[in-house]
Parts: structure tokens; sequence; C-alpha cells
């Protein structure tokens, strides 16, 4: 059940949270390099988000920002995710913002391929590249907390991941519009933003489903990352922001390699089928042929999330050795002649 709350912490809230909040939140900004720009700013009602708006909305002169929300309700959850929506349309009224409103039919969710939890993540990333567009919104900022990270970083370790999920969530990236997507809190604590909110008075919506420890994100929330940071104190979060920050400098590094790589090897590709020329690939570290279909991957916008450590190595293998395989998403790669590396999909 979702219901309008207060933030609460244990003990009397810092009476600079305000001021140590605005204070990360302007490095934040530096750092992604937003300024003078339209910002599109994704809004769920919940603590991060809300303390997001919050602080743009402090901070718009400063750094030349014109601001709209948009806000997406999946109809998951009744009426509840109705509440939520007019929630935060009163929200932006009070505070003077701009909002877009979109909604899309649990059916519509439940019939694509993927699970659920993705495909609301779809849909969510589609609606808001279709308000950035429409609005002229060149940034787009979500609203990834620091604690955010530290759980991302610990899922991808204990469903074994590799590099690229060592990194966690990226501080920036371009969306599949062209927007460029920032998320200026993932260096903030939420006890800090917690604590901003309360210094505000500000109310926000809080999921009841986000206590349910069956799910993996909320299990390691509320049940793992307490007992090891009760073991091992604040070094646990340090550590696996420190993990995430070195390995995307390393895989970016290792993408920049990979693209030259998969530009020599390219022939020719269309949505649904890709040539690939796999002598330039003989001789490369089996590390560097797999970033290279990683890449591949992301230029075809082909679904990735069931790809993982076997099925690209099994690329590079097919790659540097011969052979075929069926992969997920309907995707198919056979070799040729020992030349030509082929993928289609269905």
């Amino acid at each position: 059940m979702h219901q309008r709350t207060k933030c609460r912490l244990a003990g009397v809230a810092s009476l600079t949270a305000t001021t140590d909040f605005l204070t990360a939140l302007r490095q934040g900004l530096a750092r992604c390099q937003v300024e003078k720009a339209n910002v599109l700013v994704g809004v769920s009602g919940g603590a991060d988000s809300v303390a997001l708006l919050r602080g743009l909305v402090e901070l718009r002169d400063e750094f030349s920002l014109t601001l709209h929300v948009a806000h997406l309700n999946h109809k998951l959850r009744g009426a509840a995710s109705d509440e939520d929506a007019v929630w935060v349309s009163s929200l932006c009224a009070s505070l003077g913002v701009p909002v877009d409103i979109g909604s899309v039919d649990e059916a519509v969710l439940n019939s694509k391929q993927s699970a659920l939890e993705e495909a609301a993540r779809d849909a969510r990333h589609r609606f808001l590249d279709d308000v950035a567009a429409r609005c002229d919104c060149r940034v787009m900022a979500l609203a990834h907390s620091a604690d955010d990270q530290v759980e991302t970083v610990l899922h991808h370790i204990l469903r074994g991941t590799g590099l690229s999920g060592l990194r966690g969530i990226p501080v920036e990236r371009q969306s599949a519009s062209g927007c460029w997507l920032v998320r200026p809190m993932l260096a903030i604590r939420r006890e800090l933003i917690e604590a901003y909110l309360l210094e505000l008075g500000q109310d926000f919506r809080t999921d009841a489903s986000n206590t349910d420890t069956s799910l993996t994100r909320n299990w390691l929330r509320h049940e793992l990352l307490p007992q090891l940071r009760n073991r091992f104190g604040t070094r646990v979060d340090q550590s696996l922001h420190r993990l995430a920050e070195q390995a995307a400098e390393i895989e970016s590094t290792l993408a920049t390699l990979a693209e030259r790589l998969l530009d020599q090897s390219l022939l020719d590709a269309q949505p649904d089928t890709v040539r690939l020329d796999v002598r330039p690939l003989a001789n490369q570290p089996r590390h560097l042929v797999r970033e290279v279909f990683v890449q591949l991957w992301q230029r075809q916008q082909w679904p990735r999330q069931s790809m993982g450590f076997p099925e690209w190595n099994r690329l590079a293998e097919i790659a540097l050795v011969g052979g075929s395989a069926n992969l997920p998403g309907g995707i198919i790669a056979r070799s040729s002649n020992d030349v030509l590396l082929t993928l289609s999909r269905r």
C-alpha cells in the first residue's frame, strides 16, 4: 500500500543537512557539466526523486537551468499508482515546474517477452525520451543515489558479473534518443537525502513493496547490507564505490579498443542481420573479443539483459575458432569458411 509519509530518521536531523545536500548536488551537476540547459527531471514521487527536484529548483538560477518534470504511471498498483501521479502533479504545481504525466497499461507491459520489471523500465525510458524530445530537453536528470550504486554493484557481484557490471550505474550516458542522461546524486547517501527532506518539511511517496525482502534488491538493502555495515562500517560503501569507479575507468579504455576492432571487422549491419570479418579478431585477447560483441549489441540495440559471460564467451569462441550458437533474444550466430560470422535475429 502506498501512503503519503513524512521522512523520519533515528535521532535529530543535522541542522546542516540542507547545506550539505546542496553542496553535494552542486558537485554532481558540475561533474556532469550541467549548466545553461533545459533539464527533464524524472520524478516518481519517492524520496530520492523528490529531493532531486527540490534541489534543482533551489539551484536552477545558479546553474541557469530550465526544468521540466516527467512522471510515468505504470498502472500496476491500481489506485495507489493514480494517487502517485496526482501527488507529483500537485508538487510540481506548488514549485512552479511544468510536468508531463504519462501512463501505460499493465496489459501492454505483460505483453512483452521480457520480465515485468524490465518491461516497466523500458516503458519508462521510452516515455522519458519522448518527453525530452518534445520539450527540447537535451539533459535528463535521474535520482539514483550512492546507496543505489552500492546495492547495484553488490547485486551484480552476487550474480557473477563481468567488468561492465562492476562499474554499476554510470554517472552519465547518452539515451537512445540522444538525450544526455545524468545522475548528479550518485555520490549522495540516502541518509543525507532523507535528512534534507526532513529539514524542508517535504513529504514524499512510499511504496510498501520496497520492504518486500522476497525481492533480491530489497533483501540486499534491508538485510545483507545492514549486516555488512554493522561488521565493517562505512568501508563497505567506500570499497564498492571505489571498485565501481576503477571498473568504469578500465571499461572505458576497453570499450574504445573494442569499438575500433568492431569497425575493422564489420562488413554490413541491418536491424536484424550483421556480418563480420573475423580475421581482424584473430590473435586478439579473448576478453577484448567479448567486448567487441558487447559493443555490437549496443549499436544494434539488441537486448542484453539475458546475455551473460557464457554467451559473450561463446561468441568469442565462434569468432576465433568457429561454430554456431542460439543466443537469447532469438539471435543465431554462425561462422562460415573461418572468415565470415553472421548474426541474425529472428
